[in-house]
């Protein structure tokens, strides 16, 4: 027990510091962000269906890492300038309806909606340049 202690006092600044880090990286990561529209069961209609451009859904969770790093992905994308798709966020905790209504069962789970129909859709976390070629794969469909 003794030991414990020593070690606990020999270590304590940086426990300290360790702990200010993950207090401060609650204020500064994306969830203060962004442009990126959140959405809900009650917003969809309007933020996704009744849109005339391309529109990317991230379903997802606060609690889940690849969900978390999806959503700094797709922020990095639409803050690019070079976003043709309007971006919306669903965390599937508070839309339970529209999860369920587009089989979403694993997160991060992404669809590409044009003229309010789904065109495509990914399972699994995206980078920015994986979310680039995923949208340039499909641009096809609204660049006739």
């Amino acid at each position: 027990m003794k030991s414990l202690l020593s070690s606990i006092n020999q270590y304590s600044n940086w426990i300290i510091v360790v702990v200010l880090i993950g207090v401060c990286l609650l204020y500064v990561t994306p969830s203060n962000k962004r442009h990126i529209e959140p959405s809900t069961d009650a917003t969809f209609q309007a933020a996704v269906a009744q849109e005339t451009r391309p529109v990317l859904v991230k379903f997802g969770a606060t609690w889940c890492p690849p969900c978390v790093a999806t959503d700094k992905a797709l922020a990095e994308y639409e803050s690019s300038g070079s976003a043709d798709v309007k971006v919306v966020i669903l965390d599937v905790d508070t839309n339970h309806a529209l999860a369920g209504h587009y089989g979403v069962s694993s997160i991060p789970h992404s669809f590409l909606f044009l003229n309010g129909k789904v065109i495509d859709d990914r399972v699994g976390g995206m980078d920015v340049d994986g979310i680039r070629a995923w949208v340039k794969s499909n641009e096809r469909q609204w660049k006739n």
